[in-house]
């Protein structure tokens, strides 16, 4: 039987190095991407070592070991697509990782869960107490590394038994959020953003319709969830076909789905100006947070409660209220109808209509 040779460093006739190696009993050959020695070399070293690191087998890895390589083997560069996006995952697994990060996961079982559930509440993980629907995403996303050790995580060798993955108890449903805005605060909002220019002490002089106004109107016609509009750029946006992407080209769906919506005929209008004025290819500029812009818009128009939320809250009850099918308004939403139906079905005109006397 042949013996397998080791990784080797040699040059191409057409002046380039690769790496020559066998994996699962295949010839492999891996670009270095330069013609000097001296950093094909410190090249090769570093590819020798993550590949010797990738070939280590743990039986019963750490929790923090896992989750590890989740996020470098799956989250980085598909779920990731903004610097927000990147420190969002990260502060999610720092939270974790405080507490689980040296257990093996043979050690994780319901009681490790349900301490974390209460240690997260009380602010004794984290940089703040949490709220049960904040914790649940964060083990629902545990529960997803686990789900990747399983079936993804390459060398497949690397891969855990579907036996070996612990139960991971979650915090019950958050409420949902009541609050949405009535008819006359829609007006006003409509009224009022798609003109709102901002100035005065501290800001740089400008006639541009503000970042808040552009917020406002896109999150109130298309209902869009706060990171994908935050995220939005000009070329997700075709304003001749009236149809926005929420999904950037590279970003794999997660269970937030973020749809291809239509644009409304009072939004047009605003999109039409904003991308006139625009000094890059964020739609809003930049894709930092602006939940507390939204606070201050509400002050300002004395609409109390106003948060991104609401926004969407709002779409989701006029429509149905209107009597656009659940189906239709999930589709929308980018949600699943059984999750629609939870929180809107009794806001349809016809519902339980047929239960009273004729």
């Amino acid at each position: 039987m042949p013996t397998r040779k080791p990784p080797r460093l040699y040059r191409h006739t057409n002046g380039r190095y690769y790496i020559d190696y066998a994996e699962n009993g295949r010839s492999q050959r891996v670009s270095l991407r330069t013609n000097d020695l001296q950093k094909a070399e410190a090249r090769f070293q570093g590819w020798m070592n993550k590949h010797k690191q990738s070939n280590i087998v743990v039986k019963d890895p750490t929790v923090g070991y896992c989750l590890d390589l989740w996020y470098h083997g799956w989250i980085q560069g598909r779920m990731i697509t903004s610097e927000p996006s990147q420190n969002r995952y990260m502060a999610l697994i720092n939270n974790l990782k405080e507490y689980f990060n040296d257990m093996q996961v043979s050690q994780v079982d319901i009681k490790a869960s349900q301490e974390y559930i209460k240690l997260r509440k009380n602010g004794l993980l984290g940089t703040s107490k949490a709220a049960d629907g904040t914790i649940r995403l964060e083990l629902q996303r545990l529960r997803a590394c686990f789900r990747f050790m399983v079936e993804r995580v390459e060398p497949r060798k690397q891969r855990l038994r579907a036996d070996q993955i612990p139960y991971v108890d979650l915090p019950p449903e958050s409420l949902p959020r009541q609050r949405f805005l009535n008819e006359d605060e829609v007006n006003l909002i409509r009224e009022v953003c798609p003109n709102l220019v901002l100035s005065g002490q501290g800001r740089v002089p400008s006639n541009r319709l503000s970042r808040v106004g552009r917020f406002a109107m896109i999150a109130l016609e298309t209902a869009a969830r706060k990171s994908a509009i935050q995220e939005l750029k000009w070329d997700q946006v075709d304003l001749e076909a009236n149809k926005i992407n929420f999904n950037p080209h590279g970003r794999a769906q997660t269970i937030k789905r973020r749809p291809i919506v239509s644009i409304s005929n009072i939004l047009k209008p605003v999109l039409e100006r904003a991308k006139e004025e625009a000094l890059n290819g964020y739609v809003l500029d930049k894709p930092t947070n602006i939940a507390d812009q939204i606070t201050w818009l509400g002050k300002e128009l004395s609409i109390p409660g106003l948060h991104p939320h609401v926004f969407r809250h709002t779409w989701a009850t006029r429509a149905v209220s209107r009597g656009v099918s659940l189906a239709k308004v999930a589709m929308f939403l980018g949600d699943t109808e059984k999750t629609v139906e939870k929180t809107y079905k009794h806001l349809a005109p016809d519902y339980l209509s047929d239960v009273h006397d004729s």
